[in-house]
């Protein structure tokens, strides 16, 4: 049982590892970016560090101000939320070398898993059927357009890093595709630090 735990993101998902640990009499360490000074999850919690600005680049991406933020308040791990960096392999690998837990899958599995493009190539290889798409990033637009053709629009483009609908746009069009890169790709990297983006069919409802 952890004594003292650091969560690693903020919001909803901070308050509600906050109020378990509680249940559990662990305490709590939260951090804030300047946007979040007055945030519920900062005053709940049992300690709370200022990271930095309120772009999350530099603030709750930034992986040496967060290690240094438990070692400073004796926390013995890390919870990361979901989003930001959750599914960082190099985040997860740098808390394990600090001697830090990282409350998650260790690194290996994060690496394998948390890519979006690796986990289409894991499930290719092993047979298993996946959405009709790109297995890699494609920065060139003419071979984006080319390959959403065969596919089929409307398609996604998604970001390969992280989760929670974050860097997802959706294309109707040729027209769409350059706008829709440049709107996902940025969205992506302000969350996960990650600019890389591919594309798969959309579907608009489930199939029976």
């Amino acid at each position: 049982m952890f004594e003292k735990i650091l969560i690693a993101n903020r919001g909803e998902i901070a308050l509600r590892v906050i109020h378990t640990c509680r249940e559990m009499g662990i305490k709590t360490v939260a951090v804030y970016s300047d946007a979040d000074k007055t945030a519920a999850h900062v005053i709940f919690s049992d300690e709370a560090v200022y990271l930095g600005p309120s772009e999350p680049s530099l603030s709750y991406l930034n992986m040496d101000a967060l290690i240094s933020a438990a070692k400073q308040t004796g926390a013995a791990a890390i919870h990361p939320g979901y989003g930001f960096l959750s599914e960082n392999h190099e985040f997860a690998r740098r808390c394990r070398d600090e001697g830090l837990v990282f409350i998650g899958p260790p690194p290996e599995v994060i690496q394998a898993l948390g890519d979006k493009i690796t986990s289409r190539k894991i499930m290719v290889e092993g047979g298993v059927p996946v959405i009709p798409g790109l297995s890699r990033c494609e920065p060139d637009m003419a071979v984006l357009r080319e390959a959403a053709q065969a596919i089929g629009y409307p398609i996604l483009v998604k970001a390969t890093a992280g989760g929670g609908g974050k860097g997802i746009r959706i294309v109707h069009g040729p027209e769409e595709m350059e706008e829709a890169v440049a709107q996902a790709s940025s969205e992506a990297f302000n969350a996960f630090g990650n600019r890389e983006v591919y594309i798969e069919k959309f579907s608009p409802g489930p199939a029976y």
